[in-house]
């Protein structure tokens, strides 16, 4: 038993001299090296030092990005492309609580169309809240493709505070509009006419 635990003791000593010798080479490595260990141009470079956020630096954007069919809404830093936030928007989170406290279970309930809660969202084209024409990142709107709903997502905490049922549509698509002082938030249905009947498309 001893001889296997010193040969053990002495394998894990004999690879960790093997790492250590490896990171230190690793870790002397000139960016040129790495350019050609890569097959980097110059180009290459420049164009990944222009994305890159060192750790605690900040985007000099943020992007809104509808997320289909999951019914969120992706938020992501620019020029690093960092996803920051998935914002809850038509459907449940487990992961995140949505749909699982009493206020997001309200704000769920109001996006019931006759009657029936619909836990599913196909989100697309989202529009930020203006003033004076000008973005003024108070708000967030928008739309349901698989069903005549948008919602308000304030901006303080990217939070969904709001869902509002169009009962003139029975889809829409295009996306959420808004005018210049906020308001009105105009939808575009996605058919020429609503349907007669109750079925939901």
């Amino acid at each position: 038993m001893k001889s296997r635990l010193k040969t053990a003791t002495a394998a894990l000593a004999g690879a960790g001299l093997l790492l250590g010798v490896a990171g230190g080479a690793w870790s002397q490595e000139t960016l040129k090296d790495v350019m050609k260990r890569r097959g980097l141009t110059e180009k290459d470079v420049l164009a990944a030092a222009k994305t890159y956020v060192p750790t605690g630096g900040r985007d000099e954007y943020i992007a809104f990005s509808s997320g289909g069919q999951s019914g969120q809404v992706i938020v992501y830093g620019i020029p690093s492309m960092r996803i920051l936030k998935y914002i809850a928007v038509f459907t449940p989170e487990p992961w995140q609580g949505y749909g699982y406290d009493e206020e997001s279970r309200k704000v769920l309930a109001e996006g019931s169309i006759d009657g029936k809660q619909i836990l599913y969202g196909d989100t697309h084209h989202p529009a930020l809240s203006e003033t004076n024409g000008d973005y003024d990142g108070q708000y967030l709107f928008i739309n349901d493709k698989a069903n005549p709903r948008v919602a308000v997502i304030d901006l303080k905490d990217f939070v969904t505070k709001q869902i509002v049922v169009n009962p003139l549509f029975r889809s829409e698509h295009g996306g959420a509009f808004v005018t210049p002082n906020t308001e009105y938030v105009m939808e575009a249905t996605q058919y020429a006419a609503p349907y007669k009947d109750k079925g939901y498309v």
